[in-house]
């Protein structure tokens, strides 16, 4: 992760007493998330990467799953294993840096909901080797990443845009992208962009 990201990082978690107050929280599950789990056939091992305040983490647990939740900032750390707590669910919460995250165990489901979209191209390639080795066969793998518009990608400020084909290329062969769909997110700040893209990916391990 750049500097510049981190340190964006660092100011909102210091800013937010509660989960709400993160501008990435969503209370309803990601749909390709829902989606995958519905489709498989038994709750197995899931990976949170970027778990934020562990709010689709406990959603995965509530659906029988056994959870890592993994995060490098300290404050959403703390702040999923307090929401655990307050739900009475049992998480494995790790603070670590997802390209030299290191468990003995692999994964059925994998989800990213804003953390490959803040790492630099060397450590997107690392994420990628990481994601092959924890992923198993048949497992899925949900990601949201903002996407590349053109010249609206100028502006100076946010997470890294990228086009659908590279994000694709990144993980070929090994992953299979199952279902794609792109949204246009309003109201962003004038420096991150109006109208920024947000694509979400739901791949398949080989």
């Amino acid at each position: 992760m750049g500097r510049r990201s981190r340190s964006v990082f660092e100011r909102l978690y210091g800013g937010a007493k509660k989960p709400e107050d993160l501008p990435w929280h969503f209370a309803e599950p990601p749909k390709f998330l829902v989606a995958a789990l519905d489709q498989r056939e038994r709750p197995g091992r899931a990976l949170d990467i970027g778990c934020g305040a562990g709010t689709y983490s406990l959603y995965m647990a509530g659906r029988g799953y056994e959870v890592t939740a993994l995060d490098f900032m300290p404050q959403a750390v703390e702040m999923t294993r307090e929401q655990a707590r307050k739900a009475g669910v049992e998480l494995d919460v790790v603070q670590a840096d997802i390209t030299s995250f290191n468990p003995e165990q692999t994964y059925d489901v994998v989800l990213d909901v804003g953390c490959l979209h803040a790492l630099t191209d060397e450590q997107r390639q690392a994420y990628a080797r990481q994601l092959s080795r924890m992923l198993n066969p048949g497992g899925d793998y949900i990601l949201s990443h903002m996407g590349s518009r053109g010249w609206w990608d100028r502006w100076p400020i946010g997470p890294n845009r990228i086009a659908r084909e590279k994000i694709e290329a990144l993980f070929s062969p090994d992953l299979k992208l199952i279902d794609y769909e792109a949204r246009i997110l309003s109201g962003m700040p004038l420096a991150m962009g109006r109208g920024a893209l947000s694509g979400w990916y739901w791949f398949r391990r080989n």
